[in-house]
């Protein structure tokens, strides 16, 4: 019989045979085409090759005409004449030129820009000599470049050469060369500018291009070849090829189609005979079949499989067998005698098998009495279930209950389970005991034992206290499936008595805050008001005293000019002295300066922004550097400028959506002051708010009075120190001043000459 893989070997070696066949007949014609395209190829470069040093030829062979023409009308008086003899023979022999001419113009090497038409006067009057001018377009639709050569001892006058070219490629492309390509001129964008033929260049076929120089100006000379065709031995020879393949496949087919009807029927034979074997084998649990004194008499692949063994090697085997395990080897026969035929437990035994290589084996073991047909027994049949998978996944469900009930009982925050339907607590950890007492008989809520029922509050946050400790509590409830699958209610408890008391911290700081803000920007605004009044006012007053002097000889003023004149000058002098009074009154509240430690006041200076920071999840992060050093300065004030700048860094980024917020506070003291800057990687400054930064008034914020930057710079100027920004390239923006350290440089103000401000 004709085993079936001889036959799948047969079969697939034929196909693989006629693939590789066809195959190599396709390289082969793949090849042959592919010599004959680079053929075609290599001859469409050289042709281009060709016709672009022709045409080079050519024009150079022009321009050393148009040199020599220059040189001979720059030697004789009458040049037109002179050039009007030569004019006819030289368009006649040279088609690709329609005009040719002097041009006088005087000024073109003062230029720096002319038209097209004028480019090549221009750069042969730039350059000295011979010149090509970039391609233009006629005002017949052609494209044209001039040649321009300047006459010698004549500044002004050149001898023009008009070229077109669509004439130049009429002229200098031979007939062989257009049956065979389509010759073009291009720009550097691809546009054609001129043809052999009107005609539209075909697609998909080969094509060359060379760079056109001269004239150049990126003009590139392309050819693109036209379909021709393989001719006809290769084609044939390819027909013939297929047809032959064509008749092998379907020999092949036949002789495939025969073998399959054989091979069905040898499959249906041995599929008969291998049933009960594939029966045995597809089984999961082991089969062990030993006669009545013990020798084994056959074994499945699974038993096989557990013990590592090979089928070969157990039949025949007498005990004691090599694969019990666990101490002392099992006498099976000895356990039937003791358990009787019908003796055997119901659901097994739990015995160990050992592999040769030492592993343990977990086995739920099953017998039966194997008949011999005629009412006897002949032996038994043992049925494994390998078990160790299930006893492993048991203890580690243990183990991770055990480790699951660690980590509930560990957390700090308070977790029940509530059956759904009832009172009754299911579980609760020990955080959630501390934290909430259970209460006793009441109308209480099914999910918390101890709180009364809230209708609709199933997944969200319930804020509950304070209780008679003082504490509030945040309770979550939802419900879950129970282990048992009934519906139950899951609570999370959580202590939120600290977070409230920083919440109401932080609020109580921004309040105070924004009252500072807001006594600075007032002192401020009334001082910047005060200054710039006081100006215009004493102007006012200085008009009405000078106007009045000047009309008081003069008799025929209408009545009631000079009084009114009088009432303006005392209402000028009046607003003076109210808006000096109010500037005299800012003046009076001065700072408290003293001797600080900077590395004392940063920490703390932040520690007011931390709240606004930790807010809006800004990462803030302080480096001081350099030498311990004292600073003579009013803290109060020195701590409203870097909480403001701050303040400003975290709005900005908050503002712009920046991913990943950060402000980076950076102080270092130097040999004569000390230098903080506060850096953020926001949007940065647009160019509109670098230049009104400092104006008065001016915010990018919706709701900024825009005094906040001129403050923080007044601060910093009366402390004799300066104040700035940068902008960095990444982004962001980076705030800076500078203080001088202590016995560094001028003197501080006193408090009756110096300028002062309300922090």
């Amino acid at each position: 019989m004709l085993k079936p893989r001889s036959v799948r070997l047969l079969l697939s070696f034929t196909g693989v045979a006629f693939i590789a066949l066809l195959l190599c007949i396709g390289s082969i014609s793949f090849l042959l085409y592919r010599d004959w395209q680079e053929e075609q190829r290599d001859t469409l470069i050289q042709d281009v090759l060709w016709l672009e040093q022709s045409i080079r030829v050519s024009l150079d062979g022009e321009r050393y005409w148009a040199q020599n023409m220059a040189t001979s009308l720059a030697g004789v008086k009458r040049s037109a004449a002179h050039l009007a003899n030569a004019r006819a023979l030289f368009l006649r022999e040279h088609p690709d030129v329609v005009e040719l001419g002097l041009v006088v113009s005087a000024d073109l090497a003062e230029k720096t820009r002319v038209a097209p038409e004028m480019d090549a006067l221009w750069r042969a009057a730039r350059l000295g000599h011979a010149a090509y001018g970039e391609p233009y377009q006629g005002k017949d639709g052609r494209y044209r470049f001039d040649l321009a050569v300047a006459l010698p001892d004549r500044p002004g006058q050149f001898l023009r050469l008009v070229y077109r070219f669509d004439r130049l490629l009429q002229s200098q492309v031979p007939w062989w060369m257009a049956e065979r390509y389509h010759i073009s001129l291009v720009d550097v964008g691809g546009k054609v500018i001129a043809s052999k033929f009107p005609q539209h260049e075909p697609q998909g076929t080969l094509s060359h291009q060379l760079s056109f120089d001269p004239p150049g100006f990126g003009l590139s000379l392309r050819a693109v070849s036209y379909r021709q065709s393989l001719g006809v031995t290769l084609p044939v020879l390819v027909g013939v090829i297929i047809l032959l393949a064509l008749a092998l496949a379907g020999a092949f087919w036949r002789i495939r189609r025969y073998t399959g009807e054989r091979l069905r029927a040898e499959r249906a034979l041995s599929g008969e005979i291998s049933l009960r074997q594939a029966m045995e084998d597809g089984m999961k649990n082991g089969l062990l079949v030993f006669d009545l004194s013990g020798r084994i008499v056959y074994v499945n692949r699974a038993f096989c499989r557990m013990t590592a063994s090979e089928p070969e090697s157990l039949p025949g085997r007498m005990p004691p067998y090599p694969f019990w395990g666990g101490g002392a080897p099992v006498d099976l026969l000895a356990m039937l005698k003791d358990f009787g035929c019908d003796g055997w437990p119901e659901h097994g035994l739990e015995l160990q098998l050992q592999t040769p290589q030492g592993s343990v084996v977990e086995v739920r073991v099953y017998v039966t009495p194997l008949g011999d047909g005629d009412g006897g027994q002949r032996g038994w049949i043992a049925s494994m279930y390998d078990i160790t998978e299930l006893k492993r996944q048991r203890l580690t469900m243990v183990a991770s209950r055990e480790r699951f009930l660690a980590v509930l009982n560990g957390l700090e925050t308070g977790l029940c389970v509530s059956a759904g339907g009832g009172l009754t607590l299911l579980y609760s950890n020990p955080a959630f005991t501390r934290l909430w007492p259970l209460a006793g008989e009441g109308s209480y809520c099914v999910v918390l034992p101890g709180l009364p029922l809230l209708a609709g509050s199933e997944g969200q946050l319930i804020e509950y206290g304070p209780d008679a400790a003082g504490h509030y509590f945040e309770l979550q409830h939802s419900r879950i499936e129970w282990s048992d699958g009934e519906q139950a209610w899951l609570t999370r408890l959580r202590d939120v008595t600290e977070a409230r008391l920083r919440d109401e911290r932080e609020r109580a700081l921004e309040v105070r805050f924004q009252t500072t803000t807001r006594l600075v920007a007032m002192g401020e605004m009334a001082s910047s008001l005060a200054h710039e009044l006081g100006q215009p006012l004493t102007a006012i007053n200085t008009y009405a005293s000078g106007l009045k002097r000047r009309l008081a000889g003069v008799e025929s003023l209408p009545d009631g000019v000079t009084p009114a004149l009088q009432a303006l000058a005392d209402q000028a002098q009046r607003a003076g002295q109210i808006v000096g009074s109010i500037r005299a009154f800012v003046k009076r509240h001065t700072p408290q300066l003293q001797e600080v430690d900077p590395l004392v006041l940063m920490p703390h200076a932040l520690s007011l922004a931390q709240p606004l920071a930790d807010k809006h999840l800004v990462p803030l992060r302080l480096t001081q550097l350099g030498r311990p050093c004292a600073l003579q300065l009013d803290p109060v004030l020195i701590e409203q400028v870097m909480l403001n700048l701050v303040k400003n860094a975290i709005e900005a980024q908050v503002e712009a959506g920046v991913t990943r917020p950060r402000v980076d506070v950076r102080a270092e003291s130097g040999v004569s002051s000390w230098r903080v800057e506060v850096q953020d990687n926001g949007p940065g400054l647009s160019e509109a708010a670098y230049a009104n930064l400092f104006t008065p008034f001016y915010s990018s914020k919706a709701d900024g009075m825009g005094i906040g930057l001129n403050i923080c710079r007044s601060i910093i100027e009366f402390h004799r120190g300066e104040f700035g920004v940068t902008r960095t390239l990444a982004g962001g923006c980076v705030f800076w001043f500078t203080l001088p350290l202590s016995g560094q440089g001028h003197a501080l103000p006193d408090t009756t000459s110096g300028r002062a401000f309300q922090a």
